[in-house]
């Protein structure tokens, strides 16, 4: 898909559309293009979030399956070469683009959006969970690397837009299901949409 340059205010663009058309307005910006796709949504951006916790979609942990069953057993029938097998998915390289659209960053404020992968659906303590990847929202008095960038107040329509790449494998593990987490700090808040876009492999 072709990256498109917007020649009208964004203002004049966006009356009148549908939340889906203003989505995928949403993903022309910077210099890649994603499609959004509903069933990897991780956060909806309804609501600022003012605590720690996982980022909601929908009303719930927002968590995209990649699936793969990984590292669980599988009996085969009895005609089978093998009693059973342990199916592993493939290795993923995705970006989770983020639209941040309010937040405060003044002062120490410090906001960090984690993506986290299980083998476990409820993300529990039995399989564990894994950081994926981490971006750092706040002021540049409470980031943890020296001379961090403040975060700039978002963009009035669509939001800013940042990205964090990850893969689903980290010492030789799969991970099959993928979320967000955030750490809040020091009063910080940050209202985000965010999905899971796959990169084609080259």
């Amino acid at each position: 898909m072709k990256n498109l340059k917007l020649s009208v205010s964004r203002r004049a663009i966006i009356r009148g559309m549908t939340d889906s058309a203003q989505a995928a307005l949403m993903m022309l910006q910077g210099d890649r293009d994603y499609a959004f796709d509903a069933n990897m949504g991780l956060s909806d951006g309804a609501a600022s979030y003012t605590a720690s916790g996982y980022a909601q979609y929908g009303g719930a942990q927002g968590i995209v399956d990649l699936g793969g069953n990984q590292g669980v057993t599988i009996t085969l029938p009895s005609i089978a070469n093998s009693a059973s097998i342990i199916p592993q998915q493939a290795r993923i390289d995705a970006v989770v683009p983020i639209w941040v659209t309010g937040g405060l960053f003044t002062g120490t404020t410090l906001f960090r959006v984690f993506v986290v992968g299980s083998n476990d659906p409820n993300f529990g303590a039995t399989l564990g969970v894994a950081v994926l990847g981490c971006i750092e929202f706040g002021n540049t008095a409470g980031q943890d690397i020296v001379n961090g960038i403040t975060t700039p107040a978002p963009a009035s329509i669509g939001g800013s837009m940042y990205e964090i790449p990850f893969t689903n494998e980290q010492n030789n593990v799969k991970y099959e299901y993928i979320s967000l987490y955030h750490t809040v700090a020091n009063s910080a808040t940050l209202t985000y949409r965010a999905f899971v876009a796959v990169l084609a492999r080259e």
